[in-house]
């Protein structure tokens, strides 16, 4: 459920921004998931686009998850960042051998990780009462993906943001964005990986990293028919949206997203297909993964 004051926001957002594309009554559906008596779950996409996808060659897109991987806490140490809640998070992710080739002759582990580390998903249940990543429908795994490359605009800025603007450039380049899709934002901060670069933080020890722009949500959701987003870095908000109104808005109407990809700059900016290969834990908010594009 949304409260009275997400409900008050998301009704003045889109009452500003119908004018965006002339949406009209899109708008108002876009907002139903936050509305007493909608339906939290199973939003449904429409039916898998009819041709076939072909592909040369795999690109995989995702990190290698390790304990050393960046992520936005540090492991042992105190985080309050959720309300007064104060939690000191182990590991990153842990492997613990159980059987090893010698002397057992076989290798079992017993892993432990935080769901929201390396490259992962971000279900609907992250950020909102709706799917978890057992409830995803499998061929919402499979999708058109779109790369918007904001990388010249972040080398310069590391709290520089997808905008609407890039999305209209990217479509008068390309055509529009094709339904079902999976928009991802290159900002090349995938590069950046193993270098205080990635975390860029600032004074305060805040992280900066390139993000999303809640209008160039706004308009995804609003006049495309776009499933799921991806970034190449830690999150889809950055310093420029405190509230997590990225996650909330995205999330909140049953979409989904990728956080930390990689190798963005080896797929076209249109024409790949995006395979997610999402662990099906019951219950999970998101997970690491295995993610690669076709192209």
């Amino acid at each position: 459920m949304c409260s009275p004051a997400i409900i008050e926001q998301v009704k003045k957002r889109i009452s500003r921004r119908n004018a965006l594309a002339g949406l009209g009554a899109a708008g108002a559906t876009a907002a139903s998931g936050c509305l007493p008596g909608a339906k939290a779950k199973n939003k449904g996409w429409g039916s898998k686009p009819e041709e076939q996808v072909s592909f040369s060659r795999v690109v995989d897109l995702s990190h290698t998850l390790h304990p050393e991987f960046p992520a936005w806490f540090e492991a042992g140490v105190e985080v309050t960042t959720r309300g007064k809640r104060t939690f000191v998070p182990p590991a990153i992710v842990e492997v613990k051998p159980v059987f090893e080739w010698e002397p057992d002759k076989v290798n079992l582990n017993q892993v432990t990780y935080w769901e929201h580390v390396g490259t992962h998903m971000d279900a609907p249940a992250h950020f909102s009462e709706g799917s978890t990543v057992d409830e995803i429908p499998v061929e919402d795994l499979v999708l058109p993906l779109v790369v918007v490359d904001i990388k010249a605009r972040a080398a310069k800025d590391p709290l520089a943001l997808l905008n609407i603007e890039d999305l209209r450039a990217w479509e008068d380049e390309h055509g529009p964005i094709p339904d079902r899709a999976c928009v991802a934002m290159n900002s090349g901060w995938d590069k950046h990986v193993g270098s205080p670069r990635y975390k860029s933080l600032d004074e305060e020890g805040k992280h900066r990293q390139p993000a999303f722009h809640i209008d160039a949500i706004e308009y995804l959701m609003e006049a495309r028919k776009v499933v799921a987003i991806a970034v190449d870095t830690f999150s889809f908000d950055n310093q420029h949206s405190p509230g997590s109104d990225v996650h909330y808005r995205w999330l909140g109407d049953e979409r989904w997203g990728l956080e930390n990809v990689n190798n963005l700059d080896e797929v076209p900016a249109r024409g790949a297909t995006i395979v997610v290969g999402q662990p099906s834990i019951k219950g999970g908010s998101g997970g690491p993964n295995r993610t690669m594009a076709l192209v």
